[in-house]
């Protein structure tokens, strides 16, 4: 495949940009019932944990079988205000819901850059390629910007993009679609770097993108095969790729 020098990369964000640890949603939901000045019921982290998996197998979210049809996203705004209302969980009048995710979040699960990526980034912006974060995720797109940058400051991204606030799941083409609009760039001049084989790589590859197949914190699909695009281990291999075009 012959290969063009990019003028602008995407990435996914969970196991690409970072890798995130073992996921306790308890814990992150005592870290925000802490902040309640109601909750008649007593209700803990771990009743409202499990309200959530049980809404999200109803609603078909994250089983392995299903979970790359689904192709429109749940905010996490929804699901708490749905909570907080059957529970009678009630918090200070100008509370912002969004306001709560980043709390939940960083209790819930712990994370880290992923190795390379800083020098990765680094290099990129020496290189004048541009960079963006295209993530299916429930939390809202100025969460995810604060995850990203508190885990990695020297981050510089033209945008973050969660699916929450864009309807649309990656392998959709229409996130990617919305992700070309902001970057200003047509297809054929991007490269789309994900962990997942579905969502990431096949999405990215029939929205028109060069496919990134990053495999470092490979947590699924270890059986697909990569049939067009770039398959890598380490960011390290990426830049090599880059500096010899």
């Amino acid at each position: 495949m012959a290969l063009s020098k990019p003028e602008f990369i995407m990435f996914d964000y969970g196991q690409t940009l970072i890798k995130e640890g073992a996921f306790d949603g308890a814990a992150g939901y005592d870290s925000i019932l802490r902040l309640a000045i109601s909750n008649p019921r007593g209700v803990t982290g771990a009743t409202l944990q499990s309200e959530v998996e049980a809404m999200n197998a109803e609603l078909g979210r994250f089983n392995p079988a299903t979970r790359h049809k689904r192709l429109t996203e749940v905010s996490e705004e929804s699901i708490n205000r749905y909570l907080f209302a059957k529970y009678g969980i009630g918090f200070p009048p100008d509370t912002d819901l969004r306001a709560l995710e980043p709390i939940f979040w960083s209790n819930a699960n712990p994370c880290e850059p992923c190795e390379g990526i800083v020098a990765l980034l680094a290099f990129l912006k020496r290189e004048g390629i541009r960079t963006g974060v295209v993530s299916n995720l429930s939390f809202c797109g100025n969460t995810l910007r604060e995850r990203i940058y508190g885990a990695i400051p020297e981050a510089d991204f033209d945008f973050v993009i969660s699916s929450c606030d864009y309807l649309f799941r990656k392998p959709s083409s229409r996130i990617f679609e919305a992700a070309l609009g902001l970057a200003g760039v047509t297809a054929d001049k991007v490269w789309f770097c994900g962990d997942q084989f579905i969502p990431d790589i096949k999405g990215s590859s029939a929205a028109g993108m060069t496919p990134v197949w990053y495999k470092g914190n490979l947590r699924y699909d270890s059986e697909c095969q990569l049939t067009e695009g770039i398959e890598i281990n380490h960011w390290s291999e990426l830049m090599d790729l880059i500096q010899s075009i």
